[in-house]
């Protein structure tokens, strides 16, 4: 019997997010519980079972998984203790392996590592060889490097945002590794690099040109010209050397098709890429539109989104409610472990004056002092709808100021959904005004909103590019500096044997 070794490791990162992420912020997962946890989750791992966890020919060996909210880059002792870890269960587990899982994200930063997938897969293979296949599942907005490529065989990647084929995309995975365990598929992997990192609602896949780009993706895989075929677009907050837009296509064995068809997909995106910027709205000017119209409305407050590795203690637009006087029923999601602290304390019903925001990140989110009542106390703990996986956020109190309803977390969770507002009895639909901290959760679970703004202020995840910052990634890049040209240029990655690596 064959022996497949399953394993991962995701997380997404901020470069800008001041607060290190640390270990005690991942879940962990070994042997059976890594199975048993994602049974029931919309995953790639769940998907990867689908498809070959029932086969008699075949043992899946779960081995180790290791997943964390986006946050700031992991601390270097955070980052040594998982790539241990995981190499250590890789090792225990090495013997006889006819092929190896990996489920990553793609877009993880470490303060000892500028490439930690790249670190990870590098490890992996040097336990189990040159010989065993290795196929890397990954997010679209994953940044590749070379590293990951010269230490894997293939790749699955995402093809839907707002993401909606976490299970799909590990089905992927899984039909690509069979290909190459059952009828002796021969990967070749082509990659084109492309200077630009791009935002806004274009890339929204089901609407946007990004999604007609994917479309083409999609038909390679489905017509047989491809194994596996993406355009990854980057996460443009993890500030790396190797952040961009690339083009990955995977066939089997043949280099000048994989070459085409990347150079294909390549030319379309640059084609396009100058449309796939974020429209965003002047906060007050936004504000004063929503005050004069009928809810529900939507804030997304996309520059400071956890999802995207943002701090999630942003209290910008809840400032500017305040000042402008606002009375209409608000919902407002903050990060504030203080706050949350104190309003455990005094029980609900009690009256306080509390600073909110900015116990982060005061550098962008100077606190504001005002009075609240603690109306409901939380321990944190929910389900996401986007994945069915657990959330941990830590004591969570709902704090009402007039008719703003804040619901302030101990630590920063997904906010892709509506579950931080269901879970404290709060109901998008009833309230005029909701802050969704999420760059597209409000086209899947928001659709009710008469409308949506997107204001332009700061954070970590700030889709104005230019505010953030960046030293790291290569330069010029779109849209930070003017005029930037493109020439591609195509890398080819193979490890079977008798291919040019």
């Amino acid at each position: 019997m064959r022996r497949v070794l399953v394993t991962g490791c995701e997380q997404e990162i901020s470069s800008f997010n001041p607060l290190a992420s640390q270990y005690a912020d991942f879940t962990i997962l070994r042997g059976p519980d890594v199975f048993k946890a994602h049974a029931g989750a919309d995953s790639c791992i769940h998907g990867f079972l689908d498809v070959l966890g029932r086969r008699p020919d075949l043992e899946l060996v779960p081995a180790y998984a290791a997943s964390a909210c986006s946050a700031g880059p992991l601390s270097a002792d955070g980052f040594d203790r998982i790539r241990h870890e995981l190499l250590e269960a890789v090792r225990e587990n090495a013997q006889d392996l006819s092929a190896v899982y990996v489920s990553l994200h793609g877009a993880m930063g470490a303060l000892n590592e500028a490439d930690p997938e790249g670190a990870l897969l590098e490890g992996v293979r040097g336990i189990v060889g040159p010989d065993v296949p290795i196929v890397i599942s990954l997010d679209l907005h994953g940044v590749v490097t070379a590293r990951m490529l010269r230490n894997c065989d293939a790749a699955a990647v995402f093809h839907t945002y707002p993401h909606n084929d976490f299970t799909g995309t590990g089905r992927r995975a899984a039909r690509l590794l069979a290909r190459i365990l059952d009828d002796g598929a021969r990967p070749v992997m082509a990659r084109i690099f492309m200077p630009a990192l791009v935002r806004g609602p274009e890339l929204f896949t089901a609407t946007g040109l990004y999604g007609r780009i994917i479309d083409r993706a999609k038909a390679m895989e489905e017509s047989g010209e491809a194994l596996s075929a993406a355009v990854l677009i980057g996460n443009p907050f993890t500030d790396a050397p190797e952040l961009g837009s690339q083009a990955l296509v995977v066939t089997d064995g043949d280099e000048e098709g994989a070459r085409k068809l990347a150079d294909e997909l390549a030319a379309m995106f640059w084609r396009h890429h100058e449309a796939m910027v974020a429209e965003l709205d002047e906060p007050d000017a936004a504000i004063a539109d929503a005050m004069a119209r009928p809810g529900p409305l939507t804030f997304t407050d996309a520059a400071d989104a956890p999802s995207s590795g943002a701090s999630g203690d942003s209290n910008s637009i809840l400032a500017k409610l305040v000042a402008a006087g606002y009375a209409g029923e608000a919902l407002i999601p903050i990060v504030d472990a203080p706050a949350a602290g104190q309003a455990h304390q005094a029980g609900p019903g009690a009256r306080l004056t509390l600073a909110i925001g900015g116990t982060i990140d005061p550098a962008r989110f100077p606190p504001i002092t005002i009075e609240v009542e603690v109306e409901r106390l939380g321990d944190g703990e929910f389900i996401y709808e986007v994945s069915g996986m657990p959330a941990h956020a830590g004591p969570t109190a709902v704090l009402r100021h007039r008719n703003i309803r804040i619901v302030v977390l101990s630590r920063a969770v997904f906010l892709m959904d509506r579950a931080v507002f269901l879970a404290h009895g709060l109901d998008p639909k009833e309230a005029h005004i909701t802050v969704v901290k999420s760059p597209g959760a409000v086209w899947r679970y928001f659709t009710f909103t008469r409308k949506n703004y997107v204001p332009d202020i700061p954070g970590a995840t700030s889709a104005n590019l230019k505010r953030l910052g960046h030293t790291i990634c290569p330069r010029p890049m779109f849209p930070l500096d003017p005029d930037v040209r493109f020439e591609p240029r195509v890398e080819v990655f193979a490890r079977w044997k008798g291919a040019a690596a």
